[in-house]
């Protein structure tokens, strides 16, 4: 049901229920989970452009955008409802804001002024700190209002949150333009010195957000980068190094094919790291990335304020492992013999010996894993890696371990900000 909205030239916006989860009150003893409404927001301007927010993580739920023929298609990765979103095992922040900080820190440890903080641990088999932690900005529930022509949310993540020193507020400024510009303006204070680095995880696939891998390979990628943060191919934090992308499969200075340069990224599994913008000096919003897919015609150009940009082709789209628990009455199944069945021949050493039997027997079945195919995503496509791309501005990961990166401390009193925009475009005949 709908509420109310914003009729702003050539824009409107609506509010409306995406639907509730069940938040705990961990403030106050004896008291059930309660249910918290999720807002959603829908975007849409005279040129047939429709984006869908909704207050959960910021998440940006669906875009549409019609093609050179005039058809409109849903180009980003989401769920249909908060069963989808709310599983953080299925979803692997799709679509939502990163933080407190975006990407890796690197063993999930930071020292700031002296003092050492240990962070949730949720990335590379429990070594690293990703994207603020199991529980960070992209699973919280948001405030909203509608201003203007703009959609904003705000977060306040308490001191301590994730591991975090400090109680950091957190306000997003969502802008849809009439010629097709997609404003996310991020802002942040903190209470005390601690890390603040944002940025949005937004999957497409500019032919259909089920489109799948083989359009994701057809689609031509060019970055305004002329280094990287090398990392070595056995961990995927940055090991403090800076190369440049000439003769590498890192160089998108001149607009590339994804797919021939996606199976070239030793260990085999695309992209999923960090180049540095060239800024030549500007400190304010510059040109990151252009991204296009050429059958569609639909192309995406990306402006930010950050050092560094994140390249991410889906290739950890999906869990590694999923434990696959079975319940007691099926383990003594599955051993063959009822209670009944071998009570009367049976001693009682057996019965202890059978006893250690099921227990080593549970032992081995819950850590047996099960592999996850695909996620369930909008109207029951299947999601599998690489079908889909992420370009996200913010900075260098894990900086604090490195004097010479840019610095990712917030101070109070002075006031994080990024600037970032998504420009949608459509080309009518093959372009570059």
């Amino acid at each position: 049901m709908d509420f109310h909205g914003c009729n702003c030239k050539n824009v409107t916006i609506t509010e409306g229920i995406f639907g509730e989860i069940w938040v705990d009150n961990k403030d106050q003893i004896f008291i059930d989970p309660i249910p918290k409404t999720i807002k959603s927001y829908t975007l849409i301007n005279s040129n047939r452009m429709e984006i869908v927010l909704i207050t959960w993580g910021a998440t940006i739920v669906s875009l549409k955008c019609p093609d050179k023929y005039g058809h409109s298609a849903d180009i980003v990765l989401g769920f249909d409802n908060m069963t989808g979103y709310s599983n953080f095992i299925t979803n692997p922040f799709i679509g939502c804001i990163l933080g407190r900080c975006a990407n890796r820190i690197k063993d999930g440890h930071i020292t700031i002024r002296g003092k050492d903080y240990e962070l949730t641990k949720n990335d590379f088999n429990g070594k690293h700190h990703l994207h603020g932690g199991t529980n960070g900005f992209g699973r919280k529930v948001w405030d909203s209002y509608i201003t203007g022509c703009s959609v904003v949310m705000s977060y306040l993540s308490p001191d301590g949150e994730e591991g975090y020193p400090g109680a950091v507020l957190t306000t997003i400024r969502f802008k849809l333009t009439p010629d097709n510009e997609f404003d996310i303006c991020m802002r942040a204070t903190t209470s005390k010195p601690t890390i603040v680095n944002l940025s949005h995880g937004s999957m497409f696939n500019l032919a259909g957000h089920g489109a799948g891998e083989s359009e994701l390979r057809n689609h031509k990628v060019l970055l305004n980068c002329d280094r990287w943060t090398f990392a070595d191919y056995t961990d995927p934090v940055p090991t403090g190094a800076i190369r440049g992308v000439g003769g590498t499969v890192m160089d998108f200075r001149i607009p590339r094919i994804l797919g021939e340069y996606m199976k070239k990224v030793p260990p085999g599994e695309g992209y999923d790291h960090n180049l540095c913008v060239t800024k030549d000096g500007q400190s304010g919003t510059s040109f990151v990335a252009k991204v296009w897919h050429v059958k569609s015609g639909r192309a995406l150009e990306i402006y930010s304020n950050q050092r560094g940009v994140q390249l991410y082709t889906g290739g950890r789209l999906l869990p590694p492992i999923i434990p696959e628990f079975l319940s007691t009455y099926d383990l003594l199944e599955d051993i063959g013999e009822s209670e009944e069945s071998v009570e009367n021949y049976k001693s009682d050493n057996e019965d202890s010996e059978e006893e250690m039997e099921v227990e080593k027997h549970y032992k081995k079945v819950i850590t047996i894993p099960k592999k996850l195919e695909f996620l369930l995503g909008k109207h029951g496509v299947r999601y599998k890696k690489y079908c889909a791309f992420s370009i996200q501005p913010q900075n260098y990961p894990s900086a604090i371990h490195y004097s010479h990166f840019p610095c990712s401390i917030l101070y109070p009193g002075q006031v994080y900000y990024h600037d970032l925009t998504y420009k949608f475009e459509v080309h009518l005949a093959n372009y570059m």
